[in-house]
């Protein structure tokens, strides 16, 4: 009784949040395609974005391959959990996080075509982005739901705004998680061979 109630309960979430995930897919798409365009009318400016990632970049050199992917997933787990965390600030922050990173990555994608080709962007951003993206884009709507939630409980509507803060936390712990992990363990040690492979680099 007690599995069927916590299998019903999860099915009751994820069709809650399902509404979520379709905006914060849609403004990722557009923010992408943002940075990618940007760079094109200003690239020096547009470059400006990825001083995050090569801040990164430069933490990584000189660390094993295991250290290299236990900094990649605490980066990007910490910086999820946050994005669910902080999104009772009416989702702002998920939102946010969720459009800086589609413009980032827009940007970047096209830097990297125009430097090495479009078959290296393919080849760098495929095996553990089709793992990332998507714990991304699910991470924002979780933190924008728990933030809707909140705008409910400002309007006095019915709303129970710890208990789905909750919710999203134990979702986080039990499915992105374990995910982000497997998609850092494939940056670090799946990607590089692929790139070798398809671009020869």
């Amino acid at each position: 009784m007690h599995n069927e109630n916590t299998k019903e309960a999860f099915r009751t979430y994820i069709d809650e949040l399902i509404p979520f995930v379709w905006i914060s897919l849609l403004f990722f798409v557009l923010s992408t395609i943002a940075g990618y365009a940007y760079y094109t009318i200003e690239p020096s400016y547009a470059l400006n974005s990825l001083s995050g990632l090569e801040e990164l970049a430069e933490m990584l050199q000189g660390l094993s391959a295991f250290e290299i992917m236990l900094l990649i997933f605490v980066n990007n787990s910490v910086k999820m959990f946050f994005s669910i965390l902080l999104g009772f600030a009416l989702g702002i922050i998920p939102f946010g996080f969720l459009v800086l990173n589609g413009f980032i990555l827009g940007v970047f994608a096209h830097y990297q075509a125009v430097e090495s080709g479009t078959l290296f962007v393919i080849a760098g951003l495929t095996p553990h982005g089709i793992i990332e993206i998507p714990m991304l884009i699910i991470s924002s709507a979780v933190g924008m739901k728990i933030g809707y939630v909140a705008l409910n409980t400002i309007r006095s509507q019915p709303a129970d705004l710890k208990g789905e803060i909750i919710r999203g936390i134990k979702f986080y712990l039990h499915w992105l998680f374990p995910l982000i992990l497997l998609a850092a363990i494939i940056e670090t040690f799946i990607t590089p061979v692929i790139i070798y492979l398809v671009a020869g680099i």
